[in-house]
């Protein structure tokens, strides 16, 4: 079974907080089709699809960003870095004149989203505490 964790800073202001929950879940599931379920006809309505895994909401507690980021790296997870750069640019291609060519260490982190095999996101982020 799959699972997926959300890592996100929780001195967020709560808009810019669900804004990139919403991106990094974005990202994580682009290409996740065997995650995603179809959609549902219902009698008046379509229901677009949701991930068919849990989705878990964290706060990073004493665990710096990166370090969880390189640790998913080294286990070969789907992961999905969300940054400052990202978030405080208007269109897509000032983001990636802000980011490209630049190594983790000189951006900003605001949250981390992994999916993968759930024994290996429990061991990444089990000891994470939930945000609330």
């Amino acid at each position: 079974m799959y699972k997926a964790s959300i890592i996100i800073n929780p001195a967020l202001p709560t808009g810019l907080l669900a804004n990139a929950v919403a991106c990094i879940t974005s990202g994580l599931f682009v290409e996740g089709n065997d995650l995603v379920g179809e959609e549902i006809l219902g009698k008046d309505i379509t229901f677009i699809p949701i991930t068919k895994i849990p989705i878990l909401i964290l706060k990073p507690g004493k665990t710096p960003l990166v370090d969880l980021c390189r640790r998913a790296q080294k286990m070969s997870l789907k992961y999905m870095a969300f940054t400052k750069e990202a978030q405080t640019t208007t269109s897509y291609s000032e983001y990636r004149k802000r980011v490209e060519g630049k190594s983790i260490d000189a951006v900003t982190l605001m949250g981390l989203g992994f999916v993968g095999p759930e024994e290996q996101i429990n061991s990444l982020t089990g000891n994470l505490p939930m945000l609330r």
